[in-house]
């Protein structure tokens, strides 16, 4: 009796064990192709863009420096000293293949009014594979300005959005923006220094990854 029961305890662990060693294995499966689907949609979240923006410059040239409104400091500000500027993108195809008609939009945002708001559109008629060209944008009005007395007044937003258009071989929407201030009194005489590009954005800039249409 004692070698049978021992018997039956051994086969039942055997088919506890079975069972156990199969669940494991269907979470050891099922964790694989999780992992497996996010390192495929980090991948894809992660692709080189068709078209690269590499940086912006505006004109008359923008200043950084720290202004006081009030008892308001902003430290290290991105200033535009004037209502109308004009803004040039530099943008390279980093494809192996000629791109045709490639729409770039600018489009300038008041920071805390959705309602105040511009748009233009621009179009390269063609770049080669690894080519760079420049996207101006002329005469484009601030929504506010600061007047050397608000701190709020001459905050802005500006987009660039390069849209897709398969006809002309681009697949990607791809979009970067960066903050400025327009404030008409500061001295464009100041020291000036270069608008953020979109590899080394400043901290009021962001880059979008580029996604498939």
């Amino acid at each position: 009796m004692g070698v049978r029961a021992l018997a039956k305890i051994i086969a039942v662990n055997r088919k506890y064990l079975t069972i156990t060693l199969s669940v494991v294995l269907i979470c050891i499966i099922g964790f694989a192709g999780i992992s497996l689907w996010q390192t495929a949609h980090a991948s894809k979240s992660s692709a080189v863009p068709e078209i690269k923006m590499l940086g912006v410059s505006i004109e008359p040239g923008s200043v950084t420096k720290d202004l006081i409104y009030g008892n308001v400091t902003l430290k290290g500000v991105q200033v535009i000293p004037a209502k109308t500027f004009d803004l040039i993108a530099t943008v390279q195809n980093t494809t192996s293949q000629k791109i045709t008609n490639v729409p770039v939009e600018l489009e300038v945002t008041l920071v805390g009014d959705e309602s105040k708001k511009v748009s233009k559109m621009g179009n390269l008629p063609s770049l080669d594979p690894g080519a760079t060209a420049r996207v101006a944008f002329r005469q484009v009005k601030a929504m506010g300005d600061a007047q050397g007395k608000s701190a709020t007044a001459g905050q802005h937003v500006i987009t660039l959005r390069v849209k897709p258009n398969a006809a002309g071989g681009i697949n990607q929407a791809t979009e970067a923006s960066f903050r400025f201030n327009v404030d008409s009194t500061v001295k464009a005489s100041a020291a000036q220094a270069p608008a953020p590009t979109a590899q080394t954005p400043t901290p009021a800039a962001s880059v979008k990854t580029p996604v498939k249409q």
